[in-house]
């Protein structure tokens, strides 16, 4: 029997629904409130997780920015320190190579005169 017969063979001759007609019908209805309640329900906890989510990724941001800064800055100090190094080292070559020329000429001076 298809489901045009059976349905229209389920309803009383004065066109109302029967009772377990009326029955299915509630308990599908309720089900369908069961369904909205609970997707209700994940959207909130997915709202939720969204806010705990951005502000996570909000305090790694931050916290990567002050990593970043203190890199940056521990960085600056080092190019400094390294030039001011340099710069010392620099002279100190100069002045060694001078003392070395001056001994060079000493030794030339003395080799000169025998």
């Amino acid at each position: 029997m298809s489901d045009i017969t059976r349905s229209s063979e389920s309803i009383s001759p004065n066109g109302e629904a029967t009772d377990d007609q009326t029955v299915r019908f509630n308990e599908v209805m309720r089900i369908i409130d069961d369904w909205k309640t609970r997707i209700d329900e994940l959207r909130v906890q997915v709202d939720l997780a969204k806010l705990d989510l951005r502000d996570e990724a909000a305090k790694q941001l931050d916290l990567a920015r002050n990593v970043n800064s203190v890199a940056a800055s521990k960085l600056r100090d080092a190019y400094q320190d390294a030039a001011g190094t340099a710069e010392t080292l620099r002279v100190g070559v100069h002045e060694f190579l001078h003392d070395i020329n001056e001994a060079f000429d000493a030794v030339q001076a003395v080799i000169s005169r025998d």
